[in-house]
């Protein structure tokens, strides 16, 4: 017969189960509720703590991390409530074959028109506040002139596409105008520098290939998916807050005509504004 190896922990179990086996009165075994519970019903109820255990490491582990994460990130906020900002991987657009690049033509002014065609919204005081802005007052339908930030950005790409034709856009440039359009280039590589930090595309690889009339590695602009927001839902969302064009074109500063009519006629200084499209 096999010897059964008692471990030192559970040397009490094995004890009373050879007990059990010895010759022993009702009265020395006691009462039916003090007998020693058998080795079976102990492991469940060690199962049962360790599962209470376990559960409840989970709880606290979970806990932490989801405060460690909720400190170290920032919250996803938008300009306004109601935007559709989704996410959704697509090819970046062939350069060569883009409406809004190459020689300027017809078709590449209206494409850049409509590009930029959805870009005045309204939006309320309340809105404003919330991002500690003031802006320019909307007489006409109320509220007040903003732009999304994105079209911030697509202004200065526009602006940088005419600076580089520049003699089609501004055939007649004087040394002052010349001076101010150097002014707002520099703004617009500048803020394009930092929209490209600010958002950082982390989704894809910029990689390179050999030239054989090149010495140095080449970058390769084949197409690759990238991780944008699905444009189309992003301006039907905002459908509702458009500003007319014309009501735009009508606003006139006031700022000037106090100047007109206090007979000030010197030339705006250069500056980094950037003006409306009314185009």
């Amino acid at each position: 017969m096999a010897t059964v190896e008692k471990e030192p922990l559970l040397e009490s179990l094995y004890h009373d189960v050879e007990d059990t086996s010895s010759e022993k009165s009702s009265s020395e075994l006691g009462p039916p509720q003090q007998q020693t519970k058998s080795p079976r019903r102990w492991w469940l109820y060690a199962g049962l703590v360790q599962l209470l255990l376990i559960a409840c490491y989970t709880a606290v582990s979970l806990t932490v991390i989801r405060a460690t994460i909720d400190l170290d990130s920032v919250p996803d906020i938008h300009a306004f409530a109601g935007l559709a900002v989704k996410y959704k991987f697509r090819l970046y657009d062939n350069f060569v074959n883009s409406p809004y690049g190459g020689e300027p033509t017809a078709a590449s002014d209206a494409a850049w028109h409509d590009l930029l065609n959805n870009m005045s919204v309204r939006v309320t005081a309340e809105e404003l506040e919330a991002h500690g802005q003031t802006s320019v007052a909307l007489p006409e339908g109320g509220g007040y002139l903003a732009w999304l930030g994105v079209f911030h950005e697509l202004h200065c790409v526009k602006m940088l596409r005419q600076w580089s034709w520049r003699e089609h856009y501004f055939p007649n440039m004087t040394a002052h105008d010349h001076m101010h359009q150097m002014v707002h280039i520099d703004h617009c590589l500048d803020w394009l520098r930092n929209a490209a930090i600010c958002r950082a595309d982390t989704s894809a690889l910029a990689v390179f290939k050999w030239d054989p009339r090149m010495p140095h590695p080449m970058l390769n602009t084949h197409r690759v998916p990238h991780r944008c927001v699905d444009w189309d839902a992003l301006m039907t969302s905002h459908a509702d807050r458009l500003v007319p064009h014309q009501e735009v074109v009508n606003l006139k500063n006031p700022l000037m005509e106090d100047a007109k009519a206090a007979g000030d006629k010197k030339p705006a200084p250069p500056d980094s504004g950037v003006g409306v499209e009314v185009d």
